[in-house]
């Protein structure tokens, strides 16, 4: 009975320890190495999903605005409940401030083909305006979904 006592003890000891001071020669994390960047892209062939997400969101009426607009990203395979039948999210996760705190943001894709959730796929098409059960939505409707390997740079990072 007493292990149990010590081991909490223990436990408590070290969470009430301060904490020592951080050596100024420590290196910090360098955010470029998990993530590539998200400034403005001019060239629609270039374009993350976050920056495609952004110039979307730019936009009055997006649905006339894209249709027909060459497509070709970088994310994993990700179903959601808003996902049609013959539909995925292409995702990536966003740096939202740090690496502990992103979240996953995506573009539709309407697919005839079979496709494994969470592999990392490279997809190149164009914008189409689809009818689909929550209305018309814009959808990447694609020539080519390629399985990839993981990149190396898994995360975009929306802070700059």
């Amino acid at each position: 009975m007493l292990r149990p006592l010590n081991l909490l003890k223990n436990f408590a000891d070290a969470l009430l320890k301060p904490a020592a001071p951080e050596s100024e020669d420590a290196p910090a994390i360098d955010i470029w190495v998990y993530a590539e960047p998200a400034g403005e892209e001019p060239d629609p062939l270039k374009r993350n999903v976050l920056q495609w997400r952004r110039v979307i969101s730019s936009v009055r009426a997006p649905l006339d605005e894209f249709p027909g607009q060459p497509v070709d990203v970088v994310g994993f395979v990700h179903c959601t409940p808003n996902d049609d039948r013959n539909q995925f999210t292409v995702a990536r996760h966003i740096i939202r401030c740090c690496l502990a705190d992103t979240v996953p943001l995506g573009l539709a894709v309407q697919w005839e083909g079979s496709f494994v959730p969470e592999s990392w796929v490279r997809v190149r098409g164009k914008f189409a305006r689809v009818a689909g059960s929550a209305g018309e939505k814009l959808v990447i409707v694609p020539t080519s979904v390629k399985v990839i390997p993981q990149p190396q740079k898994l995360y975009i990072n929306g802070v700059f």
